[in-house]
């Protein structure tokens, strides 16, 4: 296991929430995690934390290579042509590489507790990448953004949502390497898994992960029955820390969840 001396925790944020901060608060007070929060908005931020806030421009970003994490500003809801995760990528290979490992977080992913993190990092930070699926392009259809995406990197292609992950130092030079011989990246959910598995290195579809989904509905059954698991999407980051406490109560109550949990993970959980 890579000790959590060595290993950063990012959160990315388009702008800051007041919750993001208080819970990267607590991940640095209870952990020896370095804790980032990386903001895609640029309007300067004067405000005292025990945790690293990064601001990168666009223009740095783009004049470094570090653009198309995102396609381009039309494809996807977050209209931008550079995001948070090509600053992200910027500052941990190019500004401060010397992480090895590190695990990037969306932050509307509900994580119930510190200990999940702790609990992950000690699980899989001996792998390359952590991902919620590892799936393999197997056909020619030209669905999706798979047309943008042809003509930046040749195939084999394997592709997951990352919106959360974790990845290696010999990962994050693989990227690196692409944007000095290519001048850009490419689409995150395609990229990272790509270049891990072209390059023979060790990747994990997680299962504490596969709760990282496009549009899953998920609350405090599934926040007991997956204790280990990080939930995707919840957009109600003011709800959290109750959400974190109800957690805590439920539980000393012996509390009995329903059992409404999507197929393809209770397929996994009896596997």
């Amino acid at each position: 296991m890579i000790s959590q001396e060595r290993t950063a925790i990012a959160f990315l944020s388009k702008s800051l929430h007041e919750e993001t901060l208080r819970f990267a608060n607590e991940i640095a007070e209870k952990t020896k995690f370095n804790v980032y929060i990386i903001i895609d908005d640029e309007e300067p931020m004067r405000i005292k934390s025990n945790v690293a806030i990064i601001q990168v421009t666009d223009e740095i970003a783009t004049i470094n290579g570090y653009r198309g994490c995102n396609i381009d500003s039309n494809s996807t809801h977050i209209k931008k042509s550079v995001i948070a995760y090509d600053k992200c990528l910027f500052y941990f290979c190019e500004m401060n590489p010397k992480y090895e490992f590190i695990w990037i977080m969306e932050d509307d992913c509900f994580i119930p507790s510190v200990d999940t993190i702790v609990n992950l990092h000690s699980k899989y930070s001996g792998y390359d990448l952590v991902t919620p699926n590892n799936f393999k392009k197997t056909d020619n259809a030209m669905d999706w953004h798979w047309h943008s995406i042809v003509d930046k990197i040749e195939p084999l292609y394997y592709y997951s949502m990352v919106c959360a992950m974790g990845i290696s130092k010999a990962t994050l030079n693989c990227v690196k390497e692409y944007v000095q011989k290519n001048d850009t990246l490419f689409y995150i959910e395609v990229m990272f898994n790509t270049l891990c598995m072209q390059n023979n290195l060790k990747c994990i579809d997680a299962f504490e992960l596969k709760s990282v989904v496009w549009q899953g509905k998920w609350d405090i059954d599934e926040f007991i029955l997956l204790p280990d698991n990080i939930f995707h999407p919840r957009k109600d980051l003011e709800n959290y820390p109750k959400m974190r406490e109800m957690i805590e109560v439920f539980r000393r109550e012996g509390y009995e969840p329903t059992n409404n949990l999507p197929e393809f993970i209770t397929n996994l959980m009896v596997s």
